[in-house]
């Protein structure tokens, strides 16, 4: 699988250069394995067998630290290395003390990876492994991104995606490196090498594992494409095992995200620079501000107001209703989004 984020750590491992740890910001399962083979593959080099170890260090599960720590002060006899694999990094905000002590010295037997969440890469526990290893910041695959990859992973494997194929799987597994190399695989070992694959030879052998993310439909609502936000929402509520309240759920997080769009307008009429704007909305990062920014632009100030004005109506509605939830959310979102010829 060709990642263009780890042509750096490749050329520098291939150069011979020294990489014990790497911090991966952003990125999927498959992208994380990647790194881990990536640096498995170097230490063999200097040691055999070589294991690997996966832990977690979200806050609830510290223990990994402390296990960092054994592996690297038990130094093998007999020339074994151990590759940490570490998710649950988060947003890097602190550097463990077990880390620390190893960043000015590093055990030449152990190496380590570590997975946080994206945009991290000026955190202060990456720029604490810069100093020692690299950062690797890995953006979300766009659908686009992800059909061409489906199609270069069925070409290594002989196969050929028909018309089709390719939106059919990626709207089923999402933009997932490792499901889309697992789904491609499925197929190459289902029809053989030199096949022609179908839409149809997709159902029973690739199931639709594709999770909507936690702004997905912000982005739908802001970009004002009702398509794309009725087929996240209507999902969620269909995959829910309780449907009705997570109907409820899309209810509070559309009416949020209108409200923020209200507050943006105003604060774009009243010509605040972006840095008070971000203050004012408790947004983070500059590109959250633009898209809500963008976003409001396409509304009209009548628009949001009318529907927010709903809210107490729609919340009773949602909660004592007797309407099935998908057909709630579709009308909610139509109301908001408004059909092309409304716009």
């Amino acid at each position: 699988m060709k990642i263009p984020e780890l042509d750096g750590l490749k050329k520098a491992l291939d150069g011979g250069g020294s990489v014990p740890i790497v911090f991966l910001s952003g990125g999927d399962d498959g992208v994380f394995q990647a790194v881990v083979d990536l640096l498995a593959d170097d230490l063999r080099r200097t040691a055999s067998p070589v294991a690997i170890e996966r832990l977690d260090a979200a806050p609830a599960r510290t223990e990994a630290w402390d296990r960092l720590a054994t592996v690297a002060s038990d130094v093998p006899l007999f020339g074994e290395g151990t590759v940490l694999a570490i998710t649950g990094c988060g947003k890097g905000e602190k550097v463990p003390g077990e880390l620390k002590s190893l960043l000015t010295s590093w055990p030449p037997h152990i190496r380590v990876a570590l997975a946080g969440d994206r945009k991290a890469e000026g955190s202060p526990l990456g720029k604490a492994v810069k100093g020692t290893g690299q950062v690797v910041g890995v953006a979300d695959l766009k659908d686009r991104a992800a059909e061409a990859l489906a199609d270069q992973a069925a070409r290594e494997r002989g196969i050929t995606l028909g018309p089709g194929v390719t939106h059919v799987l990626i709207d089923l597994v999402g933009p997932d490196r490792g499901a889309i190399e697992a789904a491609v695989q499925a197929l190459a070992d289902y029809l053989g090498k030199g096949a022609r694959a179908a839409p149809s030879d997709l159902q029973g052998l690739v199931q639709r594992s594709r999770k909507a993310s936690p702004w997905d439909l912000d982005e739908a609502i802001s970009a004002r494409d009702l398509a794309r936000a009725l087929k996240i929402a209507v999902r969620d509520v269909e995959d829910a095992k309780d449907p009705k309240a997570q109907a409820i759920r899309i209810l509070y997080g559309v009416l949020r995200h209108a409200r923020k769009l209200l507050v943006a307008r105003d604060l774009v009429s009243r010509r605040l620079d972006d840095k008070a704007a971000m203050k004012r909305l408790g947004v983070n990062w500059p590109f959250m501000w633009e898209r809500l920014r963008d976003g409001a632009a396409r509304y009209t100030r009548q628009e949001l107001e009318a529907f927010v004005v709903q809210a107490v109506e729609t919340d009773v509605r949602f909660k004592r209703g007797h309407t099935r939830p998908t057909v709630l959310v579709t009308e909610l979102l139509t109301r908001l989004i408004g059909t092309p010829r409304q716009r």
